[in-house]
C-alpha cells in the first residue's frame, strides 16, 4: 500500500511511542487535527487503534527490507556504481567529498570569495553555515533535520535575512511530509504585503512543483523540476533543483531516472572540481593548501 509522507511520517513517530500530541507538535498541528488524521490513517490501513497501527507498520517495514534485501541480491549490476549507491544509501554518502563542491555556497562560491578580498563578514559566514547544513540534509534526505531547524523560530530568521535558504527549508518540509508548517513558511515567504525580501518567482515555482510531484505525482510538476535541474543561470539552484528531483523520482519508485539525476549531480560535482583547479586549488590533493595563496597572489596581480 502505498503511503504518502503524511501519513509515512505519522506512522514513524507512533512506532517511536510519541502521543498524538508529541506527533501534533511535531509535525506543526492542532492536537484535534491530528487526532483526525489519525483516525483517517488507522481506517485507510485497516486497523483499530495505535497498537495495531504500529504492529502494521513495522511488519509492513520488516517485509520491505526483506523483499529490498532479495532485490538487491537478484539485482543484475547495471554498471552504474554511483547511482546504485545513491539509491541504497543517499546522496551525501555517494557523493562523499564531492559534496562539498556543489550547493549553496559550496567550496567554488568560497574560494571565489576569498579571492575577491573581500573582508570576513560574521553574518555571511552564519547564513553560509546555516545553507551548508540545510544542503547536508537534502542530500541525506534527513527532513528531521528541517523540521528542528524550523521548530527554533518557525523560520523566522531565515524569511529576515536568507530567504532563498527559507524556500529551501520549505522543500525540505515538504519532502519530509510535515505539510502544515511547509505551507505556513511558504506563505509568509511568498506574501506580497510582507516588507523585506522573500522568495523569488523561480523558488516559489520549485516549491509548487515539488508539492504537486510528492503528493500528486503531478507529470506537469516532474517536468518543471526537471526544468530547473537544467537552468544554466545559477549553478546552485540548478543542484539544489537535482537533489530534489532525484527523491522525488526514487518516492516515485523510478529508479532509472533517479539514477540519472544522481549521475547528472556527480557531473555538476566534477565540474565543479576543474573550476577549483582552474583557480589553482587542489582540494583532493595534499598540495591544496599551498596552492591556494599563489593563485589568490595571481588573481590579484590581474585586477
Amino acid at each position: 500500500m502505498a503511503l504518502d509522507a503524511k501519513n509515512q511520517r505519522m506512522l514513524e513517530l507512533l512506532s517511536e511511542g510519541s502521543t498524538s500530541r508529541v506527533i501534533a507538535r511535531q509535525m506543526g498541528y492542532q492536537e484535534g487535527t491530528m487526532r483526525v488524521y489519525l483516525h483517517n490513517l488507522y481506517r485507510r490501513i485497516g486497523v483499530a487503534n495505535k497498537t495495531e497501527a504500529v504492529v502494521w507498520y513495522l511488519n509492513r517495514e520488516r517485509a520491505r527490507e526483506d523483499v529490498k534485501a532479495v532485490e538487491f541480491a537478484q539485482r543484475p549490476g547495471t554498471g552504474d556504481l554511483f547511482g546504485d549507491m545513491a539509491l541504497d544509501e543517499d546522496l551525501y554518502v555517494a557523493l562523499g567529498v564531492m559534496s562539498h563542491f556543489v550547493g549553496p555556497y559550496s567550496r567554488v562560491w568560497e574560494v571565489g570569495h576569498k579571492m575577491s578580498g573581500d573582508q570576513p563578514d560574521p553574518k555571511l559566514t552564519e547564513r553560509r553555515g546555516r545553507a551548508r547544513m540545510l544542503w547536508k540534509a537534502l542530500l541525506h534526505g534527513d527532513w528531521a533535520y528541517a523540521k528542528r531547524a524550523h521548530d527554533i523560530d518557525q523560520g523566522a530568521g531565515l524569511l529576515l535575512d536568507a530567504p532563498s535558504e527559507a524556500a529551501l527549508l520549505v522543500c525540505l518540509l515538504i519532502a519530509g511530509g510535515y505539510t502544515l508548517a511547509a505551507d505556513r513558511l511558504a506563505s509568509r515567504l511568498t506574501d506580497k504585503r510582507k516588507a523585506g525580501p522573500g522568495a523569488s518567482a523561480r523558488e516559489s515555482a520549485l516549491m509548487r512543483a515539488l508539492r504537486d510531484a510528492l503528493q500528486s505525482d503531478d507529470s506537469h510538476a516532474f517536468a518543471i523540476l526537471t526544468k530547473f535541474s537544467g537552468d544554466k543561470a545559477n549553478a546552485a539552484s540548478r543542484q539544489v533543483a537535482l537533489a530534489l528531483l532525484f527523491h522525488a523520482y526514487k518516492a516515485r519508485g523510478d529508479e532509472p531516472r533517479a539514477r540519472e539525476t544522481a549521475n547528472a549531480l556527480w557531473a555538476e560535482a566534477e565540474t565543479a572540481r576543474k573550476q577549483l583547479h582552474a583557480l589553482g586549488e587542489r582540494p583532493l590533493g595534499p598540495d591544496s593548501a599551498a596552492k591556494a595563496p599563489r593563485a589568490r597572489e595571481k588573481a590579484a596581480a590581474t585586477r
